[in-house]
Formats: C-alpha cells, sequence, structure tokens
C-alpha cells in the first residue's frame, strides 16, 4: 500500500510577546519594526526607542493589568483545533496534515518552520489575518520567491484575501450575535457597537501614497461590508454600529476615525452601553484586549465589554479546514 502524501499546514501570525518582561516585549518589537522598515522607512535609533517605549509601557501596565497578549496561545490552540478537525476530514483523502502556529515576531518564526517542513509533499502557509498587506501575506511570498526554485513554488499554496469570502460574514455574524446571547437581545438605541480593524498608512510623511499593499481598499470594503450585514440582520440589538481604527501613526496620515478620535465622539455622550469587536483580526492580543477598559477611562460610558474574536470558534475552525483541504487537494492534482 502506498504511503499517504504529508501536507505541512502553517498557521503563521504577527506573534507576540507571551510575558510583560522588558526584554521578551523589546525584542518582539524590533523584529515587528525590522520588517516594517522593508516597505516604510523607519530609521534605526527611532526603531529602539519605539521599542524602548512601548517594552516600558507594558511593563508599567503589568503593575495594575498583569494580563500579557494572549495570541500566541490562542494561535497554538487553534493550530490545536485545526488539526482535529483535519484528522477527521483527511480519513477518507489520500494525505494527512500536520498543522503548526508560526509567527513573524515572535519564536518559533514562520521563516524557519517553512524551511523545516520544505521537503513535506506540499505545503498550506496561512496568512492569519483577514486583509492582505506587504506586511502580512506579502513578507511570506516574497520569503517564498527568494527562498525557493521555480519548480518547488508548485507544492506551495498562500492562503490570504480573507475578508473576500462570503463565508466568513456569515461566520462573524453568528459569532457576533452568539456572545450577545445572555445579554438585552432587544434594540436599543443607547446601545453601540465598535467594529475595531486593524488601522493602515494612508498617506506617507510627504502626503502621497504609500508605495507598497496597505491594505486600505479591502479593510474600508470589509468595515462597510460588514458594518451593512449587521445592521440588517434582525438579532442586531444595537443603535448604532461604527467603524473603529486601531492605528499606531507611525510614519504618516492613518486611517480614520481612529480609537482615541471615537473616544472623543463618545466622551460627549452619556449613559451608553458599548459592545467591542475585532473582525479585523483572527485573534486577541495586545491590540484588542484592553480596549474595553481604555474605552471607559476615556469615555462617559456606563458599561463597556471586549466581545472575544473568533479565536477557536468551532465554525472558524471548520470554514478554515476547508480552505486548507482545497488547497492540498490543488496541490497534490499538480504533482
Amino acid at each position: 500500500m502506498a504511503s499517504r502524501s504529508k501536507i505541512a499546514v502553517i498557521l503563521a501570525a504577527h506573534g507576540e510577546a507571551e510575558t510583560t518582561r522588558f526584554m521578551e516585549n523589546y525584542r518582539v518589537t524590533r523584529q515587528t519594526l525590522a520588517h516594517a522598515s522593508q516597505v516604510m522607512p523607519i530609521a534605526a535609533p527611532v526603531q529602539r526607542a519605539i521599542a524602548v517605549t512601548s517594552s516600558l509601557k507594558k511593563m508599567l501596565r503589568a503593575r495594575t493589568d498583569a494580563h500579557s497578549s494572549p495570541q500566541n496561545r490562542i494561535t497554538r490552540d487553534q493550530a490545536v483545533a485545526l488539526q482535529q478537525h483535519l484528522d477527521a476530514s483527511c480519513s477518507k483523502e489520500l494525505f494527512d496534515c500536520e498543522v503548526q502556529a508560526a509567527f513573524a515576531a515572535s519564536p518559533p518564526y514562520v521563516e524557519r518552520v517553512i524551511d523545516e517542513t520544505r521537503f513535506c509533499d506540499g505545503q498550506v502557509i496561512v496568512s492569519m489575518a483577514p486583509v492582505d498587506t506587504s506586511l502580512s501575506c506579502g513578507l511570506l511570498c516574497s520569503f517564498l520567491a527568494l527562498s525557493r526554485q521555480p519548480e518547488e513554488l508548485g507544492k506551495v499554496k498562500v492562503l490570504s484575501r480573507f475578508w473576500d469570502d462570503e463565508s466568513l460574514y456569515s461566520i462573524y455574524l453568528d459569532h457576533l450575535f452568539e456572545k450577545n446571547c445572555g445579554r438585552t437581545a432587544a434594540w436599543d438605541e443607547k446601545r453601540i457597537l465598535l467594529l475595531l480593524f486593524h488601522g493602515t498608512l494612508v498617506a506617507d510623511v510627504k502626503g502621497e501614497t504609500p508605495h507598497f499593499r496597505t491594505g486600505l481598499d479591502a479593510t474600508r470594503c470589509f468595515a462597510q461590508r460588514l458594518q451593512q450585514l449587521i445592521q440588517a440582520d434582525s438579532r442586531n440589538p444595537y443603535g448604532r454600529v461604527m467603524t473603529v481604527y486601531l492605528n499606531h501613526n507611525v510614519g504618516g496620515e492613518w486611517t480614520k476615525p481612529s480609537f482615541e478620535e471615537t473616544c472623543t465622539i463618545l466622551r460627549k455622550e452619556r449613559a451608553l452601553n458599548v459592545d467591542l469587536f475585532a473582525p479585523g483580526y483572527f485573534s486577541d492580543g495586545n491590540e484588542t484586549i484592553h480596549r474595553a477598559a481604555e474605552l471607559k477611562a476615556l469615555a462617559s460610558v456606563e458599561k463597556a465589554a471586549l466581545i472575544p474574536c473568533v479565536n477557536s470558534a468551532p465554525a472558524f475552525t471548520a470554514w478554515l479546514s476547508s480552505r486548507v483541504l482545497d488547497a492540498a487537494r490543488q496541490i497534490l492534482s499538480m504533482s
């Protein structure tokens, strides 16, 4: 009996420090900025200053909030859940999948994991971000182009452009309203939903359009489509649904309205009940987990609650599994 083909499945996430310790956060931030500097100019002294400042802030915040980023742990959990789903799904296939979590900014680094699995019968690399940019799947594709011979690339599939998959919107809607179970389901004009998306550069310091792929148009389309679907859904309890961008404000003008600008708007109102949900991310991390507390501190809201990202939601795992299986079949059909 012929042996079954082996497909390496790599969940390629951004990666964050798993503790609040200074040096771990410093290394992760330096790695992140080193990647960013490949597509936008960030001087080395500026990178060091940002890394020091960011790491100190995390140390100081840990005095009152000891929670460190759960992103790496969540991504590993996603890998385990996906492995279990694929094991069940592959029982009638001619291949086996082996899932690993890997990260751009923290170990195990995605480039190393890609190299370690290059001699498998195929590689399916999943860019764990709903919107594609030069700093997400762009870096993956650049690495593959530089490290592989043309004939090897037929064995590799990079999965991305998830924001354009209508099935993902259905998963988001079901997840959002399921997490609302137990809360007031009736429509309330004082209840607001903030949809958090990863911000991006709109214009550089010279006021010009960035020369790299920022994902701006895709993000805006993604945000507009999801907002419309939520507002039209019969399960919607929100008087307002607002798009908010989580910006880094480095290198020029960023997307609006920013989280801080939205807090200023809400500060003028009273007795608001605000939920925050981050469809711009496949897993919670430093950019999302503190936003409810920040909103309470910066705006006049009675209640603020964070609805978790899809993380390891069963429907998300099943959807991801179907995308991986399709890619694996394509790879083997070409070999």
